[in-house]
């Protein structure tokens, strides 16, 4: 079916062409993020006057980012066109796909539904209550469930992926149906036992399926990726041979992986201890919930391990990517309030690092090391696999929906690319498979599909602090030169008439590296001098002597040093 809509529209289709004249309404397929990185996952459709969006995340910043706390898409063009919006879909409950909402709800001044799954929708309401929001819509919906959104309808597929309650969602359009897949593995042995919905799937790509949207995390990867029930045996063997207390490492809305640490606690016959302030709220969100299951003796407040002896003790803890404030980090550190690491102690990294946080997380086992604990991280042993389709995985989902055209989201470049050449692979022509860049406009109609030649409002947000919106890329630039080249500040006293530096100078640099015996102080006076001189000679305006004294001291330290600081002049004038 597929293939004889693609030749009744072939002649039709033009990929980055102009609309047609006097046409119908389009459907336009708008990301905001998730095409450029592993993070703040953001979908726009919109028809008319109708607008719905396909998760909010965010993503953390890496050492590229100083002192930024999170990242966010820039989420302009929803609030823009806030009278438009008729939902917001979160397929599941991880950061990447929740984080930026409470910013969007703020910015957006009037209350839209959140539509989700009950424990995607109690993280979500966790997350709001921590930033004051109230006056929330909210939405559960079961697997299976259809809604109707504006002139949008929406069907909710149970999917697998590392958190209970994901869903893909088939989004039905007047040009079309469009099928977003969320975050997604095909697990055969999944721990809560609820299966992927393949004959949903199946039976969408036999009704026709205009457009596919798919997690393109792990395209790179041949084969298929291992089930989530492989972790819970390497943990039960790891924690039954352990002599002293068991720290476990993992994402705390990996609410799987958490049920598998305290099977594998129960079954050493050990106590499970939470830590953490993410690790708190979310075990006990998913416990309220009916997702995560613990007799309430096997689980202590961590003021109580003092009263049992270390093997009777498993600790479950933030600090999988080796932030350095998490509970993991205190405790390498030995700066942890209550828990304290000793040599007699394994530690398990139950996370694989996010692109970026290799660096840290190494940091903080090489200092676990150093106390002498046992270390295990995927490497040594299967505590971590994915919760992303590997390649064998994405064919089958591209055989199973059979769709018109493909858009690969949620991923680097590379990884768009693969899972490019998986889509030709199984038969899908190259004019029909659209890789994008976040702000890049889709449009389809019953002419096809295009891109169009221009771009919405895209980018990112960063939350700085309290501050959100206020950095931009030149704060950015400023602290990585500050924190790679250092600082000098020239305070001078000067008389721009007679042109001369009077009274008392000071100069002060921070993070600068001289030869020894050289006299940074005295040699930046003589150029500043010189450089007053000159500029009274050429009757130089007040901004031009602040240019000049700043490009000459950093021509000094720069023929000095190889190096070139930020160099702030300070005029007083008298």
């Amino acid at each position: 079916m597929a293939q004889q809509q693609r030749s009744r529209q072939k002649q039709a289709h033009i990929k980055g062409g102009q609309p047609a004249q006097a046409k119908k309404l389009t459907l336009r397929v708008i990301p905001l993020g998730g095409l450029d990185g592993i993070g703040k996952n953001m979908t726009v459709l919109e028809y008319g006057d109708d607008m719905i969006v396909v998760d909010a995340g965010l993503m953390f910043p890496d050492d590229d980012h100083p002192g930024i706390d999170l990242i966010l898409p820039d989420y302009s063009y929803v609030t823009e066109n806030a009278d438009k919006l008729r939902g917001i879909v979160v397929t599941h409950g991880h950061e990447d796909h929740t984080g930026a909402l409470p910013y969007l709800l703020k910015d957006l001044g009037r209350p839209v539904p959140i539509i989700a799954t009950k424990l995607t929708l109690g993280l979500i309401k966790g997350k709001l209550e921590e930033h004051k929001l109230k006056k929330v819509r909210y939405h559960e919906v079961k697997d299976g469930a259809h809604m109707s959104r504006g002139v949008f309808g929406l069907d909710f597929i149970a999917i697998n992926h590392s958190i209970p309650g994901a869903v893909a969602v088939c989004i039905h359009t007047p040009v079309g149906n469009v099928l977003h897949t969320g975050d997604f593995k095909f697990d055969q042995t999944p721990i809560d036992g609820r299966q992927t919905d393949y004959a949903a799937l199946a039976k969408l790509g036999r009704g026709g399926v205009m457009l596919l949207l798919s997690d393109s995390t792990n395209a790179e990867h041949a084969d298929l990726t291992r089930s989530e029930a492989v972790v819970g045996r390497a943990l039960d063997q790891i924690i039954a041979q352990a002599s002293g207390s068991v720290i476990v490492a993992s994402f705390a809305s990996h609410i799987h992986r958490l049920q598998q640490i305290v099977d594998a606690a129960a079954h050493a016959q050990r106590k499970v201890v939470v830590t953490g302030r993410s690790m708190l709220q979310n075990t006990k969100i998913a416990r309220e919930l009916g997702y995560l299951h613990i007799a309430e003796e096997d689980l202590l407040d961590a003021y109580d391990m003092k009263n049992l002896r270390p093997d009777q003790v498993v600790v479950m803890c933030t600090g999988s990517q080796g932030e350095p404030l998490s509970a993991l980090a205190r405790m390498a550190m030995g700066e942890h309030r209550t828990i304290s690491i000793s040599p007699e102690d394994t530690v398990i990294l139950s996370a694989s690092p996010v692109p970026g946080n290799e660096k840290a997380v190494g940091t903080v086992i090489n200092r676990l090391m150093k106390i002498g604990a046992d270390v295990y991280d995927k490497d040594r042993a299967q505590v971590h696999v994915s919760g992303h389709a590997s390649a064998e995985e994405l064919k089958l989902m591209l055989n199973l929906i059979k769709p018109e055209y493909f858009m690969p989201v949620h991923g680097e470049v590379r990884h768009l690319v693969a899972h490019k050449e998986l889509a030709l692979a199984v038969g899908i022509p190259d004019d029909y498979i659209f890789i994008l860049d976040n702000g890049d406009v889709l449009e389809f109609d019953e002419e096809g599909a295009r891109i169009a030649p221009e771009q919405v409002t895209n980018g990112v947000i960063y939350v700085d602090g309290l501050n959100v919106g206020d950095s931009d890329q030149v704060v950015i630039r400023d602290r990585q030169h500050l924190s790679q080249d250092g600082i000098i500040t020239l305070v001078l006293t000067v008389n721009r008439k007679q042109g001369r530096v009077v009274g008392q100078s000071e100069i002060v640099a921070r993070g600068v590296v001289f030869p020894e015996g050289f006299d940074l102080e005295g040699a930046l006076l003589e150029r500043a001098k010189k450089t007053v001189e000159r500029a009274a000679r050429e009757h130089a305006s007040l901004s031009n002597l602040r240019k000049s004294l700043r490009d000459s001291a950093s021509q000094l330290v720069w023929e000095t040093t190889k190096r070139r600081p930020m160099v702030i002049p300070v005029i007083i004038e008298v």
